[in-house]
């Protein structure tokens, strides 16, 4: 039987692997951190009775050490747009929205006559976000994994990486519902085929002014369609277009210069990263099926968000990460994952989202130009 002690030592030895840091440098090598963890759980899993006897135990292992690095690992990449919150099972998180803050500015430049000055209230809108059941299961087949063909931890790595992949995707779900609704301003968002340069500028100043500045959430595919970024100098004089009949005085534009700086990031990346001094960064992409046929993520989409301020995007975690299993007839097994996850979108009018139609997946999105999910 194994202590309360060993299970939190192979927890933090899960956690620490995910994270590639060594919890004890006297015991491990950094090279014998992923091997640790397999050989720990081989010992609770080594043939088809051992993990009979072992598995809540496995289990609950596995859920103290996930239910501690996905919030975690979710806040880490959407921290600047996302507030993530953990809540027990059965229970919401409460929001609080200031809607008075856009009052303010208004009444700021009003002045009612004989210097009485008009008031405003600083109104907070609560909300609630509860989460609902997101899931899946990973075949075990105890045969192989006995003849060491399969490693369990393989599978349940899969698992964990499908259940993130899913918690990214009812972010974009709720993220795209929300650009066409009735509170979201039309200057928010540009939908156009193909990428503008000019436009997405317009976008980063609209969200920049709600913050200290603004940063670009984008999928590889939308970045890559954004190239360098070419800025032709206006030119004078002869050098003007020949065809404007007042040449000699109406501008024209020299040959473009791309940014060094972007000529650069594409000879190491392979892509920009960054837009006219706003950071981009890459959502995760993948595909649902192994025909690389239907993206995880909607490559057409890019979306600006302010940072220093409000966090228009909520993430809540409503109790822990379970895992459970199931025994089929021909005695092969399926571990699953369960969790309750929400999202919501509090604010339409500090964040923007910019659309590239040639960009639409026809598997996903059928219909090339829309946005219905």
């Amino acid at each position: 039987m194994m202590t309360n002690q060993e299970m939190k030592d192979i927890k933090d030895l899960v956690v620490c692997s995910f994270y590639h840091k060594n919890p004890n440098p006297t015991k491990f090598s950094d090279a014998d951190i992923n091997s640790a963890v397999r050989e720990e759980i081989k010992k609770l899993t080594s043939d088809y009775y051992t993990y009979q006897q072992n598995k809540w135990t496995l289990f609950q292992i596995l859920q103290e050490a996930y239910t501690e690095i996905l919030p975690k690992q979710i806040e880490a990449f959407m921290s600047s747009f996302a507030e993530v919150r953990t809540v027990p099972k059965g229970q919401k998180a409460q929001f609080v929205v200031k809607s008075g803050r856009r009052r303010a500015k208004q009444f700021i430049t009003q002045v009612a006559l004989s210097g009485v000055y008009e008031q405003f209230r600083l109104d907070n809108d609560t909300f609630e976000v509860g989460g609902k059941a997101i899931g899946g299961a990973g075949y075990i087949d105890f045969e192989r994994y006995s003849t060491g063909d399969e490693i369990i931890t393989e599978s349940i790595d899969l698992l964990y990486e499908g259940f993130q992949e899913a918690i990214y995707g009812e972010i974009q779900k709720a993220l795209l519902a929300s650009v066409n609704a009735d509170n979201r301003p039309a200057r928010n968002k540009h939908i156009s085929a193909g990428f503008d340069a000019n436009a997405m500028q317009t976008l980063c100043n609209i969200a920049q002014s709600y913050g200290t500045g603004a940063t670009i959430y984008a999928t590889p595919e939308f970045v890559t369609a954004m190239g360098p970024d070419a800025i032709g100098m206006p030119v004078y004089g002869q050098y003007a277009l020949s065809a404007n009949p007042t040449a000699g005085s109406a501008p024209g534009y020299a040959t473009p210069v791309y940014n060094p700086r972007n000529i650069e990031e594409i000879a190491q990346y392979g892509r920009i990263k960054t837009f006219r001094g706003y950071p981009i960064v890459e959502i995760p992409q993948s595909f649902t099926d192994e025909r690389n046929e239907t993206y995880v993520s909607n490559p057409a989409a890019a979306y600006i968000f302010p940072t220093g301020k409000e966090k228009p995007v909520k993430v809540v975690f409503e109790g822990p990460i379970q895992f459970d299993d199931f025994k089929n007839r021909d005695r092969s097994m399926e571990v699953e994952i369960y969790g309750r996850v929400g999202v919501a979108i509090l604010t339409n009018h500090d964040w923007c989202v910019y659309v590239n139609t040639d960009l639409m997946d026809p598997v996903a999105y059928p219909t090339k130009y829309t946005l219905d999910i």
